[in-house]
C-alpha cells in the first residue's frame, strides 16, 4: 500500500497508510504515525509501515470490543452447546462489556486485560475459577479478531492469570449416603435407584440421563456411557457427547445390577401396562412408557433438593454423589488412573488436582504400611535366635 508523508515542523513528519477497508463500514481507513528525525529517514519508516499495512498487521478497523464479541459469538453459536452459550452470554453482559464493550480494539493492550481480572477479583469479589472464564471468552474474541485482521495480535495471549484457589472436596459420608438413598427409595423408587447407580459409578447426572438400556451390559457387568443430556430453551432436550467427548466403561458390582436388573422390571411392567415394547434405545430412567424421553437434568436436581429437604442434609448436592465414590476409591488405595477412568477424566492429572488431598492421605496410608512391613521385618531378623552349630563330632 502507498502511504503519503507530510512535514508538520522541521524534523517532525506525519506519516499516513492506507489500511484497506473497514469491515464494519466499508469505508477506507487509514493510519497515521508521527517520525522525527531526517527526511530520508521518515521515508524509510513510511515504507516499512506500507509493508506492515499490507500484510495486515496493523488492523483495518475502528471496531470496539463489544462489536468483535457480539459478532464473533454470533458466529460461534453453531458449534457452543446451549449452556456454553448462555454461560458466555452472561459473562459478556456482566463482567466483560461494561468494561471492555465501547472500547475500540487497537486501544485495548495486554496490560489492561491485567488491570481488569485483577479487579474483578478484588473489587467485584469473583472466584478465580470465574476470572479465568471472563479470560476464556475474551481470548476466544480476539482470536478471531486476529483470523479478521481487525487486531494485529491477540493482547489476552500474556496477560498473568490470577492462580487458581485450591478448592477442597467435602464429599458426604457412608452413612449420609445410605441416608440419601433410603430416603429416596421410599419417595421414589426409580429416583432411589438412579441414586443407587450414581453413588456407585460416579457418573454425571447428564450421563445418568441419557444411559440406554442397550448400554447396559449385564454379560460383561457394566456399563457404557457415550453420551449426556443437556436441557435446551423452551423445555426441550438433546443428546450429546460427554464432557470430554469420549465413551467409557464401567464396571459394575452385584448389588448395582440387581439394582439395574430391579428397574429393567419395572420399565418393562410400565410398557406393557401401556401395550408398548421396551426397545434396547429406551432409556433406563424415564418417566415415559417406552422410555424414549429421559428425565432431564434439572429434573433430577429437584428431585434430589426435595429428599435431601426431608432428611435435613440440604448441604450435600447431587454432584457431591460423584465426589463420594472418587475419593471412597482413592482411599480405598484404587489407582489414580482407574478412577480417572471410571470418571471420564481425560487424564489421571485432572484427577490428582480435584481430589489431592485424599491422593495424599492414601499415599501416607501407603507410607505407614510399608514402613511397618520393613520395621516388623527388621525386629523380627534381630530378634530370631541364631541356630548352633552341630558338633560334627557328636552327629
Amino acid at each position: 500500500m502507498s502511504g503519503s508523508l507530510r512535514q508538520i515542523r522541521p524534523g517532525v513528519w506525519e506519516m499516513r497508510v492506507r489500511t484497506g477497508r473497514d469491515p464494519l463500514t466499508g469505508q477506507y481507513r487509514q493510519i497515521s504515525r508521527t517520525f522525527r528525525g531526517l527526511k530520508k529517514d521518515a521515508q524509510v519508516a513510511l515504507n516499512e509501515l506500507a509493508v506492515e499495512a499490507d500484510q495486515g498487521n496493523l488492523g483495518n478497523t475502528n471496531a470496539t470490543f463489544g462489536q468483535l464479541a457480539e459478532r464473533w459469538l454470533d458466529l460461534a453459536k453453531p458449534d457452543l452447546g446451549p449452556q456454553t452459550f448462555r454461560s458466555y452470554r452472561g459473562l459478556l453482559d456482566n463482567h466483560i462489556l461494561p468494561a471492555l464493550g465501547t472500547r475500540p480494539l487497537r486501544h485495548i493492550q495486554t496490560a489492561d486485560l491485567d488491570s481488569m481480572y485483577h479487579s474483578l477479583v478484588k473489587r467485584k469479589g469473583l472466584s478465580t475459577s470465574s476470572v479465568r472464564r471472563v479470560h476464556t471468552v475474551i481470548h476466544r474474541a480476539f482470536r478471531q479478531g486476529v483470523r479478521w485482521k481487525w487486531v494485529r495480535a491477540n493482547p489476552a495471549t500474556l496477560v498473568n492469570l490470577p492462580k487458581l484457589s485450591r478448592y477442597e472436596v467435602t464429599p458426604p459420608d457412608v452413612k449420609q449416603v445410605r441416608r440419601l438413598m433410603a430416603a429416596a427409595t421410599k419417595f421414589d423408587p426409580v429416583f432411589g435407584r438412579l441414586l443407587h447407580v450414581a453413588a456407585t459409578t460416579g457418573a454425571r447426572r447428564g450421563e445418568l440421563c441419557a444411559l440406554k438400556w442397550k448400554q447396559v451390559d449385564t454379560s460383561s457387568s457394566a456399563l457404557l456411557i457415550e453420551h449426556a443430556i443437556i436441557e435446551t430453551p423452551g423445555g426441550g432436550w438433546q443428546e450429546k457427547d460427554t464432557k470430554t467427548h469420549a465413551s467409557r466403561r464401567i464396571a459394575l458390582d452385584s448389588e448395582t445390577l440387581r439394582v439395574l436388573a430391579e428397574q429393567r422390571v419395572y420399565a418393562d411392567e410400565l410398557a406393557r401396562a401401556a401395550e408398548l415394547t421396551l426397545m434396547d434405545e429406551s432409556y433406563v430412567f424415564s418417566l415415559e412408557p417406552d422410555g424414549q424421553r429421559p428425565l432431564l437434568p434439572t429434573y433430577v436436581t429437584r428431585r434430589f433438593e426435595r429428599v435431601r429437604g426431608n432428611i435435613g442434609l440440604t448441604q450435600i448436592r447431587f454432584h457431591d454423589f460423584r465426589h463420594f465414590a472418587a475419593t471412597r476409591l482413592i482411599s480405598s488405595g484404587v489407582s489414580v488412573r482407574t478412577v480417572a477412568g471410571r470418571l471420564g477424566h481425560s487424564n489421571a492429572s485432572m484427577t490428582l488436582q480435584v481430589y489431592s488431598h485424599f491422593v495424599e492421605a492414601a499415599d501416607q496410608e501407603a507410607a505407614d504400611l510399608i514402613g511397618s512391613l520393613v520395621s516388623n521385618a527388621s525386629t523380627n531378623q534381630k530378634t530370631k535366635p541364631r541356630e548352633r552349630k552341630k558338633n560334627p563330632s557328636t552327629a
